[in-house]
């Protein structure tokens, strides 16, 4: 292992720390359009990629779905007004309102060596990369093939720019799922890339979950190719009955309720994997969440066994896995937790969950993660003991990886 002397080891982790392997599991790349240059036969297939219909799509196309056109309120109306400030094209009146984001560009340069000084001096050994450049022209592109097409095009674009680092920046594969078997396939070709994490859904593909016996050809996939999948915010669609958007087209009203489910569709998720059997049928398969908060997590951790008590079998039916429902969260779910109120109480957060549940991430360069990351966690963290520390900054994902048979190296 390469000798990394940054701020994680010297003020978070202690000196003692010198053999620890640092994985930031959630960081991205965010190149705007040059990913592209490299083919320019699919640039010219494909739309004008437009910042507000996506900020649309992610915050409040949930609560729109099932609403006719007609009833809904305008586009115009419905794009956030931070989006002109988060994708450089801001108006003189939101000129105040640069300052807050100033160092935290969104659209930083995807520079593998500038990357690689910042994880020195933070030292962070190794770091899962996304770049969500693919998924974004595939919520916009109705063709599948197309779809597939762009998305391997930006995993690959991806994987060349993560080529350089000897191993210590790793491509975070984005999928398409409307293929199963093109998914399983472009997952082998990624592994084969340096790819350890994938993106998942927590919403059904075409009418299909996630937790029906068909995708285990995925989870079998992922557990072969030691690859752990993840459900990042973006990925968390839920349906709501469309009454809800029935606001007197108050659209501020209508984007706050549509971000506060964020937490639903992932425990819908996971309840759904437990209760399936995924976790009885993979056990070394687990489950990473990313920016979607870990706050509930230990409701849900505490919630979650009631439902196979006596009297709850008398409304619910009997229960049959060998596990409780809480030991299959604990052995087959990690979540990474940022510094929004979601993950607030971080220390009470961690007393209240299983060990080494919680893992690292640093979601840089995003004005919602950290560029200073052990500033943070020192302080959250500061009465975890050192073994807990070093869980949470590395060990717990290295174990996964080794548990798979396939150790991350670098």
């Amino acid at each position: 292992m390469q000798a990394i002397s940054g701020s994680m080891q010297q003020r978070f982790l202690g000196t003692d720390a010198a053999t620890l392997t640092v994985i930031d599991v959630d960081a991205h790349f965010e190149p705007g359009d040059e990913w592209l240059l490299p083919y320019p036969d699919l640039a010219k297939r494909l739309p004008k990629l437009d910042p507000g219909a996506l900020a649309v799509h992610a915050i409040v196309g949930d609560l729109l779905h099932d609403v006719p056109p007609a009833q809904r309120p305008a586009f115009e109306q419905l794009v956030p007004p931070g989006v002109a400030v988060l994708y450089g094209q801001e108006k003189i009146a939101e000129k105040e309102r640069r300052a807050e984001f100033e160092g935290k560009n969104q659209f930083q340069v995807a520079n593998a060596q500038a990357r690689l000084k910042w994880m020195d001096e933070q030292g962070i050994h190794i770091q899962n990369v996304i770049c969500l450049a693919g998924i974004a022209y595939g919520v916009q592109v109705e063709d599948l093939g197309l779809r597939q097409e762009v998305i391997r095009a930006a995993n690959t674009w991806l994987a060349d720019t993560c080529a350089a680092s000897n191993g210590r920046l790793l491509p975070v594969s984005a999928l398409e799922y409307s293929s199963l078997d093109w998914a399983v396939e472009e997952l082998a070709r990624m592994r084969r890339r340096g790819s350890r994490i994938f993106l998942i859904p927590a919403y059904p593909v075409n009418g299909v979950p996630p937790i029906h016996p068909s995708w285990d050809l995925l989870w079998e996939a992922a557990v072969k190719l030691g690859m752990v999948p993840m459900l990042h915010t973006g990925f968390e669609r839920m349906r709501f009955d469309p009454g809800w958007a029935n606001l007197g087209g108050d659209v501020t009203l209508m984007r706050m309720l549509g971000s506060a489910q964020r937490h639903v569709a992932p425990n819908t998720l996971l309840n759904g994997m437990v209760y399936s059997g995924v976790f009885e049928r993979f056990p070394q398969l687990t489950v990473l969440l990313a920016e979607v908060g870990t706050g509930w997590l230990p409701f849900m951790y505490r919630e979650i066994d009631d439902r196979i008590s006596p009297t709850a079998e008398l409304f619910l039916g009997k229960y049959r896995l060998p596990l409780k429902p809480s030991e299959y969260l604990a052995r087959n779910v990690k979540a990474t937790p940022l510094s929004g109120g979601n993950d607030q109480p971080l220390a009470r957060i961690v007393a209240e969950l299983p060990p080494e549940m919680l893992v690292f991430s640093t979601d840089f360069p995003h004005f919602e993660g950290f560029a200073q990351p052990a500033d943070y966690f020192s302080g959250a963290l500061a009465q975890s003991s050192a073994a807990e520390r070093a869980a949470f900054a590395g060990g717990t994902m290295a174990r996964v990886f080794a548990d798979m048979g396939q150790p991350l190296t670098h």
